[in-house]
């Protein structure tokens, strides 16, 4: 839901996540950084990756990059066993090793490509991520898996910029920078505040804008409206009480910014499909009998 600082170990140039995919979170709101970042499905599906105002489904074997502040988010499909990859790229190194690295972007969403010769360069990059998976697995047993992870880590940039770099709209970037700009303070002012009441004129009155420009311009930047953003950010904490807390829906709902609990069960229903009681009653029955 807003810019993301990314940290990164000092001998690698990449940031290597393996995960299940955990079936408490659906949703993984919309944000960005100045990373590039790849996912890739090992198993089960990935029902919706937002990037850019499209919608991608991503099932096995499907590889995902996301560009450096792209705007994009994850709705998970929840499938026993499912499990992806998360490859997070330095954008120093990246800067270090091509210069020109500002003026392009990698085009690689292996579920839309149609052309042979681009497939056998996925299978390529597929075999180059299998073989991170398989380190990152024996890293603790392995000795030399931090050698060997460098050398992968170096080997998927080369394949990125070899077989997935295309020429950047440069007009296009300068204006979508700017934009970002005023995004993340705007996202930043929402994310401070967004326990409160938060009206929309009011956000619009922070920024010197008229409602409806502030509206359009959210929407146009990061496709939803500014108040399905604003309790896209409340459930995201809500969820999070609900799961780690006691406390009663009611006040869950009051202590992140909810109108009233009829509100809070009515976005949480939308994502969840069931209400906070029933979600959180599932979640105990399951710890219950040990799943």
């Amino acid at each position: 839901m807003e810019y993301e600082l990314v940290k990164f170990d000092d001998d690698l140039p990449v940031k290597v996540i393996l995960h299940p995919v955990d079936d408490t979170i659906r949703y993984f709101p919309r944000h960005w950084h100045d990373s590039v970042e790849i996912s890739y499905v090992v198993a089960g599906q990935i029902d919706t990756i937002y990037i850019e105002g499209t919608d991608y489904t991503s099932g096995p074997g499907d590889i995902v990059v996301i560009n450096s502040n792209e705007v994009h988010s994850f709705s998970v499909e929840q499938t026993e066993g499912s499990s992806a990859l998360t490859i997070i790229i330095s954008p120093g190194f990246l800067k270090d090793n091509c210069p020109d690295i500002d003026r392009i972007r990698f085009q690689c969403i292996s579920s839309v490509e149609n052309d042979e010769q681009q497939q056998a360069r996925y299978a390529r990059l597929r075999d180059t991520l299998d073989s991170i998976i398989e380190v990152y697995r024996n890293s603790e047993t392995d000795p030399l898996a931090p050698i060997r992870m460098k050398a992968l880590s170096y080997e998927l940039i080369y394949l990125l910029l070899r077989d997935f770099a295309v020429e950047k709209n440069h007009a296009g970037a300068i204006k979508s920078h700017k934009h970002l700009s005023l995004l993340t303070e705007i996202t930043d002012f929402i994310k401070e505040n967004y326990k409160h009441q938060l009206s929309i004129r009011l956000i619009a009155s922070r920024f010197g804008f008229s409602v409806e420009y502030l509206c359009r311009f959210f929407r146009k930047q990061i496709g939803m409206t500014i108040l399905q953003y604003i309790h896209a950010i409340r459930l995201e904490s809500g969820l999070r009480d609900l799961v780690t807390t006691d406390h009663p829906v009611t006040q869950i709902a009051d202590d992140n910014g909810f109108p009233n609990v009829k509100s809070f069960n009515r976005v949480f229903k939308s994502v969840y499909l069931v209400t906070p009681d029933q979600y959180r009653k599932s979640k105990r029955l399951n710890l219950t009998r040990g799943l």
